[in-house]
């Protein structure tokens, strides 16, 4: 069978102009599909009101090109599910690897054609972008396992610090998220800036309003930090942590040795 490689960038989902069905072998959909960051909200802008989101997929794919952004994407069902946290693997794929939206999602052209053996199986995958060029965003997850039952009902935040003191706040796609004991749960964290040389993470436990106890103490068996946006840099592991609610620890991460990766 002969295989010709399409890789479609969605913009303007549900507009008349935008198309909202997968069509290629691969779909991405920057920011959901839909309005673009950075383009004007009001039909009162004019011609760049209609334009603006549809450009968009031209400059994604110079920017690809032209910059040093890895434009990492995630495949998943939907946008909801992607910001959910519930796609952040991407084992299906070459070497595991997430696509990246642009010229180097040719790569993917072999782990696309088992996919499609034997009927056409398209793939769709989401991300999110800056508002003006290059559109950059850096990737982290945090994976954390939990020993207490009482954080059921609380949420996690976190910041990173690089060893020149520089302090990076991530936006949370799923701020309270249920942590179950001894289960894995794993927090998606989009960057505008990327964070290397990572010397300090900041984190912060949040109990919901009826739960709040200013002595408890909440124990976390393992946290890991990785960065998606450059998967070749090793993940950083801290373990047995204890945490107080609303007060913030710094925790100096090491090498991942006693969890598998």
């Amino acid at each position: 069978m002969s295989f010709r490689f399409s890789e479609l960038v969605n913009l303007a989902a549900g507009s008349r102009l935008g198309i909202k069905e997968p069509l290629g072998h691969i779909d991405f959909y920057p920011n959901g599909g839909r309005k673009q960051p950075g383009c004007p909200k009001s039909v009162f802008s004019g011609i760049e009101f209609i334009k603006c989101d549809h450009q968009r997929a031209v400059h994604l794919f110079m920017a690809s090109m032209e910059t040093n952004c890895n434009f990492i994407s995630f495949p998943c069902h939907s946008y909801k599910d992607y910001k959910t946290s519930l796609c952040v693997d991407c084992d299906n794929f070459k070497n595991k690897l997430c696509p990246w939206l642009g010229y180097q999602a040719e790569l993917l052209k072999d782990a696309l054609k088992e996919r499609i053996k034997g009927r056409l199986l398209r793939t769709t995958v989401f991300l999110d972008t800056g508002r003006t060029y290059p559109f950059c965003t850096y990737y982290f997850v945090l994976s954390i396992t939990v020993l207490n039952k009482t954080m059921e009902d609380g949420y996690i935040s976190f910041k990173l610090i690089n060893q020149l003191g520089t302090v990076e706040e991530p936006r949370l796609y799923e701020k309270s998220k249920p942590f179950y004991e001894l289960q894995e749960v794993k927090i998606l964290a989009q960057f505008f800036n990327d964070v290397a040389n990572i010397s300090s993470i900041g984190l912060t436990y949040f109990q919901s309003s009826d739960l709040q106890c200013s002595t408890c103490q909440y124990w976390i068996q393992s946290l890991m930090l990785k960065s998606l946006t450059y998967p070749e840099r090793p993940p950083l592991c801290r373990y047995n942590i204890v945490l107080k609610e609303r007060e913030e620890v710094f925790l100096d991460p090491g090498t991942c040795t006693t969890k598998k990766i």
